[in-house]
This record gives C-alpha cells, sequence and structure tokens, in this order.
C-alpha cells in the first residue's frame, strides 16, 4: 500500500508539474502577443510617462524639502531633527500629498498599459490618446474616498517586493545598506523580516489582481479586492511561482542584453576607429555603462511585461469563470487622434525635454569642472578578507596602500575603548557577552575569527589605542565611530585620551550616527575633526556647528549636496559602496572618500574611472539619475 500510495503521489507530482509548465508556456505566449501587439504606443507611454514624473517628482521633491523646513522652523533637515521636522502636523501633511502625487503619477501609467494590453488581449489597436484617456478616468476614480485603499497597494505593498515593478514611476521602497546589515546581523530581525516579506508576497498573490480589476471594470476598489480574492485563491501557487519564473526570466534577458550591446557596442566602435580596444583595461567603463543600460531596460520593460502579465492572468481566470462577457466596455473604448493632435503632443514632448535639459544644464554649470580621485577608507579594515575591526583587517588595508580605515568603538566595564561593532561579542565569537558589562581582561581572551576561512584562530579584540598605533606605523588617517552604551562612564572622554596617547588626533576623525555624541566630543575638544554620520542631509548643514565634515549615505548623495559642503569647507564620506556599479556617479558627483567593505574593488572601479568636467560628467550623472528615477 505505502508504495501504490507513493507511485500515485510521484504520478501527481509530475502531472501537476507539466500541467504547470504548460499552463506557464500560454502564459508567456499571450504576455508576448500583448507587447507585441502594442509595442510601440507602450515604450512612447512609459518614456512620456517616466520623464514627466521624473521631473516633476523632483521640482516637488525639493518645494516639499523648503516647505517643511519652514513650517518646522529649520534650516537643515538631517537624523538629529527628522522627528521635529517630520512629525510636525503640517509636515506630515505635506509628506502625504506627496506621496498620493507620485502615487497618481504610478497608477496613471498602470492603468494606461493596461488599458493597451486589454486591447491587444481583443484584438484591437490602441493609441496614446486612448491610452491617456483611460489613464485620467482611472485616476479620478482613486480619487473618490472608497478608493483610497489602492494607494496602500500601489504605494507599499508591490515596491516593498521588489519582485515585480508596475510602473518607471513607482518610488522602491529600498532599505539602505546599513538597515540590510542591520537585519542579516541580528537573527530575530532576520527571521521577522522575510517572514513579513513572504506574508505580503501570498497577500499580493491574492490580491494583486485587484489593481487589475480596478482598472479594467468600473467598480470600487474594495470589490476589486472581493473579485481578486475570488479569482485567485484557488491559484495562489501558481500565481506565486508564474511572477516568480516571469521575473526570472526577464532578469536574466535584460542581464544578457545589456552585457551584450555594451560589450558589442565597445567592439564596433573600436573597429570603426581602427583601434585595438583592451577589454580588461575597459572593463570598469563597461560595468558601468551595462549597469546604466539595464537599469533603463528594467524601468522600461519591466512595468510593460509585468502589467501584461496581470492583465494576462485576470483575463485567464476571468474567462475559466466564463465571465469575460460581463466586464465592462470601458477599457475597449478606442479614442481617435488627429495626425495634428500628435503632432502637437510629440511637439510639446520635445519641447519639454529641450527646457528641462537647458535649464539642467544651465543649473549644473559647476559640473564643468574635472573632479579629484576620491580615497578609499576600508570599512571596519579590509572585512572581506580577515575579521573586521581586527588588527589583522586594518593591517590587510595598510597593506593596500589605502589612505584611510574606519572602526567602531565601544567601552568594557572597566573603562578600556575596545574596537568592535556590535554591543555584544555575540556575533563575531559566538559568546553571548555585552561589552559594556564585561571586562577587557575577559573580552581579549575569546576568539574573534576562527569562523573565517584562513589562519584567524588566534585573532582577538583590539583595543582602540592598539589600532591607532598601528595606522600610525602606516600613515594611516582614521574614523572612529562611536557607538558606546547609554549606562558608560566618560565614554567620549576615554576615547579623546586613547587617541591623544597615541598621537594621532591629527589624522582621526570622530563619527557618529548620535548626534549627542558628537556634541559632546565638541564640548571637550572644539578643534579634533568630527564627522556626523548621516542617512539624509537636506538645507544648510553649516548650522550644524558640532561637525567638521559629513559622512552619508550612497544613495543619497547628489552633486548639488556634494558641491554645498565643499563651499562650506567641508568634506563628503560616503558609505558602505560595496558594488562597482555606482563608484562612476559618486566621482562624478565629487565626493572625497567612499567607504566600503570590499577595499580592491573599489580602488580597481577607480582606477578606470572617469575623471573629466563638461559633457562626459553631466552625461554620466544623467544617466544614473535616469537609471535609478523611479527610486
Amino acid at each position: 500500500m505505502g508504495k501504490i500510495s507513493e507511485s500515485k503521489i510521484a504520478d501527481l507530482v509530475k502531472t501537476r508539474t507539466k500541467d504547470f509548465f504548460n499552463r506557464f508556456l500560454d502564459f508567456i505566449k499571450n504576455v508576448i502577443i500583448l507587447f507585441k501587439e502594442s509595442f510601440k504606443q507602450v515604450l512612447a507611454f512609459i518614456l512620456i510617462c517616466s520623464t514627466v514624473t521624473a521631473v516633476v517628482s523632483n521640482i516637488l521633491k525639493q518645494i516639499l524639502e523648503v516647505l517643511i523646513m519652514k513650517v518646522s522652523g529649520n534650516t537643515y533637515i538631517a537624523p538629529v531633527n527628522l522627528k521635529d521636522v517630520f512629525l510636525h502636523p503640517v509636515s506630515l501633511i505635506l509628506c502625504i500629498v506627496f506621496a498620493v502625487i507620485i502615487m497618481m503619477f504610478s497608477l496613471f501609467e498602470m492603468a494606461g498599459l493596461m488599458h493597451a494590453f486589454s486591447m491587444a488581449q481583443v484584438g484591437r489597436s490602441t493609441n496614446l490618446a486612448s491610452m491617456f484617456s483611460a489613464a485620467v478616468k482611472t485616476c479620478r476614480r482613486a480619487m473618490h474616498p472608497k478608493n483610497w485603499l489602492i494607494i496602500v497597494f500601489v504605494m507599499i505593498l508591490f515596491p516593498l517586493t521588489k519582485v515585480m515593478p508596475l510602473s518607471s514611476s513607482t518610488i522602491k521602497l529600498i532599505l539602505p545598506g546599513f538597515v540590510n546589515q542591520t537585519i542579516d546581523y541580528t537573527r530575530s530581525l532576520f527571521v521577522i523580516y522575510h517572514i513579513i516579506y513572504f506574508a505580503i508576497i501570498i497577500l499580493l498573490a491574492v490580491y494583486g489582481l485587484s489593481i487589475s480589476g480596478f482598472v479594467l471594470q468600473n467598480k470600487s476598489f474594495n470589490k476589486s479586492l472581493a473579485k481578486s480574492r475570488e479569482l485567485s485563491l484557488s491559484h495562489v501557487f501558481e500565481i506565486i511561482l508564474t511572477m516568480a519564473l516571469l521575473t526570472l526570466i526577464l532578469n536574466f534577458l535584460i542581464n544578457s542584453l545589456s552585457s551584450a550591446i555594451v560589450i558589442n557596442g565597445k567592439e564596433f566602435i573600436s573597429f570603426i576607429q581602427r583601434r585595438r580596444g583592451n577589454v580588461i583595461l575597459k572593463s570598469g567603463i563597461v560595468g558601468t555603462q551595462t549597469y546604466v543600460l539595464r537599469q533603463i531596460l528594467k524601468g522600461f520593460l519591466a512595468p510593460a511585461v509585468n502589467n501584461a502579465a496581470l492583465t494576462t492572468l485576470y483575463y485567464r481566470y476571468i474567462e475559466e469563470k466564463g465571465e469575460f462577457r460581463e466586464l465592462s466596455g470601458e477599457m475597449f473604448k478606442f479614442k481617435k487622434s488627429s495626425p495634428k493632435l500628435t503632432a502637437v503632443i510629440a511637439a510639446g514632448f520635445a519641447a519639454f525635454i529641450a527646457l528641462v535639459t537647458f535649464i539642467a544644464y544651465t543649473n549644473f554649470s559647476y559640473l564643468q569642472e574635472s573632479v579629484d580621485r576620491p580615497l578609499v577608507c576600508a570599512h571596519r579594515g579590509d572585512n572581506t578578507n580577515a575579521p573586521e575591526n581586527t588588527i589583522q583587517a586594518f593591517e590587510l588595508a595598510a597593506n593596500e596602500n589605502l589612505t584611510w580605515i574606519e572602526l567602531d568603538v565601544h567601552q568594557t566595564s572597566d573603562g578600556v575603548i575596545v574596537c568592535n561593532h556590535d554591543s555584544t561579542i555575540k556575533r563575531t565569537t559566538g559568546h553571548n557577552k555585552a561589552i559594556h558589562d564585561t571586562p577587557y581582561t575577559e573580552l581579549k581572551n575569546y576568539e574573534m575569527g576562527s569562523w573565517m576561512p584562513g589562519d584567524y584562530n588566534h585573532v582577538r579584540m583590539p583595543t582602540l589605542e592598539e589600532a591607532l598605533w598601528l595606522a600610525k606605523a602606516y600613515h594611516m588617517n582614521v574614523q572612529v565611530e562611536l557607538k558606546g552604551h547609554r549606562d558608560d562612564v566618560n565614554f567620549e572622554e576615554n576615547v579623546l585620551k586613547a587617541i591623544n596617547n597615541a598621537g594621532m588626533r591629527n589624522n582621526v576623525m570622530i563619527i557618529a550616527q548620535d548626534a549627542k555624541r558628537l556634541q559632546r566630543i565638541y564640548e571637550l575638544d572644539p578643534e579634533i575633526t568630527k564627522g556626523y554620520c548621516m542617512v539624509v542631509a537636506v538645507g544648510n548643514l553649516d548650522d550644524i556647528e558640532y561637525t567638521d565634515n559629513i559622512t552619508i549615505e550612497e544613495t543619497n548623495v547628489t552633486p548639488d549636496l556634494v558641491r554645498r559642503m565643499h563651499a562650506q569647507g567641508k568634506k563628503v564620506f560616503c558609505w558602505t559602496v560595496d558594488l562597482d556599479d555606482t563608484v562612476q556617479y559618486l566621482v562624478s558627483c565629487g565626493v572625497d572618500v567612499i567607504g566600503t567593505d570590499n577595499p580592491m574593488l573599489i580602488t580597481n572601479a577607480l582606477e578606470k574611472a572617469d575623471y573629466s568636467g563638461g559633457r562626459r560628467r553631466f552625461f554620466h550623472i544623467l544617466m544614473h539619475m535616469i537609471a535609478n528615477m523611479d527610486k
């Protein structure tokens, strides 16, 4: 009986698997047909929506920043005053209004695309006028209070999954690198994050078709949710597997296509110019250009394909229930467009692009100047090849001829300042000991690197003084990040004492994300160099008297921010850059120091970067902004 049962189960699994892949192939064929039937209109529509949204959202963002600083009585926005700025009632209202406007741009694009694919589904052609008309009607309906729940889907749920972008205009909810790192390092947060993530995936498998229902049928969003649940409940796993496979295939095609275009394009240009191109020497430039092209292709192709996919699934399940005839005819209306109107729209869009380009080039005239090569800072030492925050990691960075290292400090129960990122040593040693509650005589006995490949069984936790003496011997500068515990006594005083004992006060920059720590350092020693670690930095940062430089998370670096900081005599340090894709952008922005966990990778990228000004610098920045305009 057991063998028969196992055989039946195996046959059932085989049959179900075969059925799924047959349905998946039909699904792919239908998506391709829909995309092929409306290819030109779809790409033109996405181009217009993306360009207008990028320009308008940036203008609105600048206006928003000015307004919320004004209403909250601040001259800058930084982590130290985020609560005061954004918890002000008027600021909250302004932020909500801004978010709703951007959401409407996203919904506008989705509705236009779904209209085009719906027309293709019934074998009819469409045009931009029809797409714009359908999109406007959908946005009007979304403004009704009974439909406001759609905002959560468009702004939060779909973007949060990072799996199926439906609009090139959608703000991606991308967690900063240090937040992802904290989640990875903290087991409880790691588990909670992934439970929530997969719960959202399942939720969208059940209710994801509500977007299609709302756009394609003249019903409220609540009724669309109910309809989505009715259609999807018996197909949850099919929907999840279908969209997962589609995402993998789409990413593979985009990555392959972008690489092929860039590499072959380089060889073709070299051939035309009768030069022998060295692929290895050009690999840095090729990598950056491939990244930019890949992001642009994702911005244009992914929304189109994903909307075609949702439209296909929606009609598949509607037809299986025999309810196709019940669909509203609104989405199948064709709006005539005269050649004259088309010419006017094209001319208007061209004039818009020309005006935006002229204004951008005028306002960013400083980009004519060439830039200096940034220095590289080894974040927690070269922790890719040695245990983090150890003498071995710092020594590796020194042997790689780096100018800067960064380290984190805590204070032991007996007042010794030691190098460690976390408040405990559990992650690095396996022993759950709180640093502030344990004497150094005990902490130094624990091995810090036995988990890492290589001869690191003997590695111990260093003191700040030991790390500084090493840096002094190798003529390196050090960023000392203040961590500490709220119960520490004389923490800042002991950090300064260690720096002075090593004779390194002129080669150290004390940094912290906690403004109170820096304020205390400023009170004790106003002359020592300080750097405020910021995730966001807007406005007149010169008003922050307790910082000499700023260190900022890489995704928030802009050329204008760097220019303003340099005008105020401040240097810009960015962190933590572990991929070489964005190095050219950071170079073109003019940052002074790039912090990284992988110093050799970033050093190699800097070797191949372009430091010239003028059109090439402007082009690098523009391409990066286009590639990331949905963030």
